[in-house]
């Protein structure tokens, strides 16, 4: 006894037959790199190097930073959870990596037996940046302008890269009516290697032509 295929397997077979002969066929090279790609995945699953012969970049966090106690009451609950987040991130040791690394380029630099450790010790830096902004934030909330300006320039003079370290900064001086320190923010951060640098100098830029 015979079965007769089943007429939507039989059209799936044939849609994925045509969607593969169309990329052969326009594939402009796209083959090609998948193989490059899943060449040097594998040899980058291979590579092992030693940890104290790594070139990283570490991180010292600064120790003058405005930490102080608050009342317990309800406007100051926030201050204190970030405030007491930065405090535990700031004796983790922690490096700062290029950006748009990938993970296999991580692991072609640093070697896969060190992978772990290297995406551990960026997070530490990654979340003590992050702190630092937010920290910052609910200082300003409460009009603790000066412990603002103290927090935010650590992330800045560590490069953090949140944009809006830098956009609310200048605002800062601009309330401030402080044009030399935008000016100088501004050259910091076109030096600087951020993801969003354009996003950043375009706020400073606006808040240049403000004064």
């Amino acid at each position: 006894m015979f079965f007769k295929p089943m007429p939507i397997f039989i059209g799936v077979i044939s849609f994925m037959i045509v969607i593969r002969c169309l990329l052969k066929k326009s594939n402009n090279g796209f083959d090609e790199a998948v193989d490059e790609f899943i060449k040097r995945e594998n040899e980058a699953n291979f590579t092992r190097k030693d940890f104290n012969k790594l070139s990283l970049n570490y991180v010292t966090p600064c120790n003058d930073l405005p930490f102080k106690s608050y009342p317990q009451e309800d406007k100051f609950k926030v201050v204190i959870k970030k405030q007491d987040l930065v405090k535990r991130k700031i004796n983790l040791e922690m490096i700062k990596l290029p950006q748009n690394l990938s993970n296999t380029d991580l692991k072609e630099q640093f070697g896969i037996n060190n992978f772990d450790k290297i995406t551990i010790l960026e997070e530490h830096y990654n979340s003590y940046i992050r702190g630092l902004f937010e920290w910052g934030v609910e200082l300003i909330n409460l009009d603790n302008i000066e412990d603002a300006k103290k927090v935010l320039l650590e992330a800045k003079r560590l490069e953090g890269n949140i944009s809006q370290i830098y956009s609310t900064l200048s605002k800062i001086y601009l309330k401030e009516k402080d044009k030399n320190s935008i000016l100088q923010l501004k050259k910091d951060v076109e030096n600087m290697e951020l993801s969003l640098k354009d996003k950043a100098l375009k706020s400073i830029n606006e808040d240049l032509e403000s004064l």
